[in-house]
């Protein structure tokens, strides 16, 4: 289990394979907000248990929500 104080505002969000899906926008109590685009177009929310890992300044999801698609 990740810390959750370990994720903050401005960090890359990845999907397992490293592709980028956003931005962390805001952080809640249970998940943070991953935001796609400058400025953000999309938000979606993600819980907390679905990060696989925290390296540096980017959050890796395990799985990642069905309807993020990767940011070109």
């Amino acid at each position: 289990m990740i810390d959750p104080g370990d994720i903050h505002e401005g960090m890359t969000v990845k999907d397992r394979y490293g592709r980028k899906l956003g931005t962390v926008s805001n952080v809640g109590d249970t998940h943070f907000e991953l935001g796609q685009g400058s400025p953000a177009r999309r938000d979606y929310m993600v819980h907390f248990h679905r990060v696989e890992r925290v390296q540096g300044r980017e959050v890796f999801l395990a799985s990642a929500p069905t309807t993020v698609p990767p940011e070109d």
